[in-house]
């Protein structure tokens, strides 16, 4: 869409017209997080409990909330520092942090590219990864062991490695 405006009313009807919507970040891109799909301004009507299932779910939406809180706080971490926040907030941050490194993934495609052998990864992984990151399996890691991996069993394998 012309200039990533949401707010032009041709692009707001056609996205009322839609099930579902992948929204791609240029700020996200630009940070090489790939791939680049905003989390919070994507949208499904599929990311129901009756279809998806009470713990897919609650996974999304406890990644989605805590993505969104540390949204919030990325103003007062640029003005004042992450020093500033309160102990929760700092640990809102770090799983953010590590979540949005964790839903990167290496593509199979982008091999001749990147160098890294890309990976599909079960979804029951995903929702397992992402459920253990919020619980703070990967608080004391380093960010970049979340970074373009397959499933937390990589991740774990690469903290320990480094």
């Amino acid at each position: 869409m012309p200039a990533d405006d949401f707010t032009d009313p041709a692009v707001a009807e056609i996205f009322s017209h839609l099930d579902s919507s992948i929204v791609l970040s240029r700020d996200m891109a630009s940070e090489g997080m790939y791939p680049a799909v905003d989390p919070l301004a994507s949208t499904s009507v599929l990311l129901d409990p009756r279809l998806v299932g009470e713990a897919h779910y609650r996974t999304a939406q406890d990644v989605r909330k805590t993505i969104a809180h540390y949204r919030e706080l990325q103003e007062i971490i640029a003005l004042l520092g992450i020093e500033e926040l309160s102990a929760a907030d700092r640990i809102v941050v770090t799983r953010a942090r590590r979540l949005l490194r964790f839903l990167t993934q290496p593509f199979l495609v982008t091999v001749a590219f990147t160098g890294k052998a890309g990976r599909s990864v079960e979804l029951e992984q995903t929702i397992a990864g992402c459920r253990a990151i919020l619980d703070g399996a990967a608080d004391s890691w380093a960010e970049s062991s979340c970074y373009m991996i397959g499933d937390l069993d990589e991740a774990r394998g690469k903290e320990a490695a480094s």
